[in-house]
């Protein structure tokens, strides 16, 4: 029960943190594109395109390895050898963070000018280049708080980073865009990189007091950890690399695609846009709970691996499944019903909307396949994972490529709903050879489903608008309303439901 509230609290924390963050991320980026103009973004975007890869080089892979080694020896009774742990992972992180560092400073020169074919860039990813051992030797620490499951540290970090990172840009940007777009750009990059460097200091500050306060003894220096935190990461960051180039490929293809089918630049971009720019996210966000909350699974069920808690693992199984199924049918009946004023409320766009609908039925694929992964790797099949995400970024290529041609836009909706149960099927068939749980498919997705949608007919009722003219607050309140009911409805028949069922099987014992 001690674990159980403290997974609930940590899962609330950072569900918590991750949308205050996402908020004030969308703020900012407002504010950043009026500042710098379309020109400075346009610049920017194509300079963290570089970035990305150098950071994916650095960090992938270390802090999930050190959240499930930490959980791991933990789980096994073996603290003494958490400190092993941790000096191992530094020195890998150091090493990756180095050789990402060096390989930018150094290259930034060739890829400004042949890569990205703009000598303006050059500067601006040798200052970025900074950023890139801190943002390494933070993953060791973030990924040992969720070992742990101190997530708080972590979450104060995150809080601090964008505090940080948002008053830095905000200071240069204003008393340097006025320079021009090539400055604008620079004062974002060092606000990114001196936020980075700042946001180690405090979490190694964090850690030190932690370390102090749960002091656990060690004998002597315990036995490196090097070749086990390698032969964990490396799987895990190869399958990043891989991942990130080919799904750089499939978006640098769908656009070229539309426009072989015969749309102009500006027509092949909105569409674009359109799909994976507004309605995409807005179907995965609502995810974030659930994204805080898997990661959480994953030192749950790494430490319960290691001390061979079967029965356990089982019944956690059971219920994120069920409890993911519960939620994403909520979320998917919801979706498709208000698309067309979440789109217009949203984006000032119905096309966006109408792109929201089409996507709201693979919602539960989706937040499960989500969910089931997280169990995948707290169970040591992270190499397992890799395979099956790089087949399916490798197919959605091959998809983007035949399909668009012929269909438009809605054929990368398409690869998107088939990819997605196609990860999922593997994932799930996966899991349940390493994990025995029951799906309740009455009481988390029929009852559900019809619960959301009753809901959304009497809010809708209630709240009658229209069209999708909606202001903001009023579609709030209608959702609100709507969400409030469907717990109410939810949690009477799942009552009922239960009770019948119980006083059938009393019935048939007395018989």
């Amino acid at each position: 029960m001690k674990n159980r509230i403290k997974f609930l609290r940590s899962g609330i924390t950072l569900t918590a943190v991750g949308l205050a963050v996402r908020t004030a991320a969308m703020l900012f980026g407002a504010f950043v594109s009026r500042a710098v103009g379309a020109e400075g973004m346009g610049l920017y975007t194509v300079i963290m395109t570089v970035y990305s890869f150098a950071l994916t080089f650095a960090t992938a892979g270390i802090s999930l390895t050190v959240t499930r080694h930490v959980a791991g020896v933990i789980g096994e009774g073996r603290e003494s050898e958490v400190g092993s742990v941790l000096r191992s992972s530094f020195f890998y992180a150091l090493v990756f963070g180095l050789g990402s560092t060096l390989l930018l400073f150094f290259g930034a020169d060739f890829i400004g000018s042949k890569i990205l074919a703009d000598e303006r860039s050059k500067l601006a990813l040798k200052i970025l280049s900074a950023s890139l051992v801190p943002a390494s030797l933070l993953s060791v620490i973030s990924g040992y708080f969720v070992g742990v499951r101190r997530v708080g540290f972590n979450a104060v970090v995150q809080v601090f980073s964008q505090v940080i990172k948002i008053s830095l840009t905000l200071f240069l940007v204003t008393r340097l865009s006025s320079y021009g777009v090539v400055m604008s750009v620079l004062a974002l990059c060092i606000g990114m990189t001196l936020a980075e460097m700042l946001s180690l200091a405090l979490i190694f500050i964090e850690f030190l007091i932690d370390r102090r306060r749960h002091r656990i003894k060690e004998a002597g220096r315990g036995k490196s950890q090097l070749c086990e935190v390698v032969r964990s990461a490396l799987p895990l960051a190869a399958s990043a690399y891989v991942r990130s180039v080919l799904t750089t490929i499939e978006h640098i293809l769908i656009p070229r695609r539309l426009m072989d089918r015969g749309e102009d630049g500006g027509e092949a971009y909105s569409h674009y846009g359109l799909l994976h720019g507004m309605a995409l996210p807005l179907v995965l966000y609502p995810m974030s709970p659930l994204s805080s909350f898997s990661g959480l699974l994953v030192p749950e069920f790494a430490e319960d691996m290691a001390a061979n808690n079967r029965v356990r693992m089982e019944r956690v199984a059971a219920e994120a499944i069920n409890t993911t199924l519960v939620y994403s049918a909520l979320v998917a009946v919801f979706l498709f019903f208000f698309s067309e004023e979440l789109g217009y409320t949203v984006y000032g766009s119905y096309d966006a909307g109408s792109y929201i609908a089409m996507l709201a039925p693979i919602v539960p694929i989706m937040y499960l396949d989500h969910v089931t992964d997280g169990i995948l790797k707290g169970v040591g099949e992270q190499v397992y994972s890799m395979w099956v995400n790089i087949t399916d970024s490798l197919l959605s290529v091959i998809l983007v490529y035949f399909l668009i041609p012929a269909m438009g836009i809605r054929g990368y909706a398409i690869v998107i709903i088939i990819m997605e149960g196609y990860n999922f099927l593997l994932s799930v068939h996966r899991l349940r050879k390493r994990v025995k749980f029951k799906i309740h498919y009455t009481l988390s997705l029929l009852l559900p489903t019809v619960s959301a949608y009753f809901a959304v007919l009497i809010s809708d009722e209630l709240f009658r608008f229209h069209g999708s003219t909606v202001r903001g607050g009023w579609l709030t309140a209608k959702i609100t309303f709507a969400a409030s009911l469907f717990v109410f409805v939810y949690v009477i028949f799942r009552v009922l439901i239960r009770r019948g069922k119980s006083k059938t099987a009393k019935i048939k014992a007395g018989q």
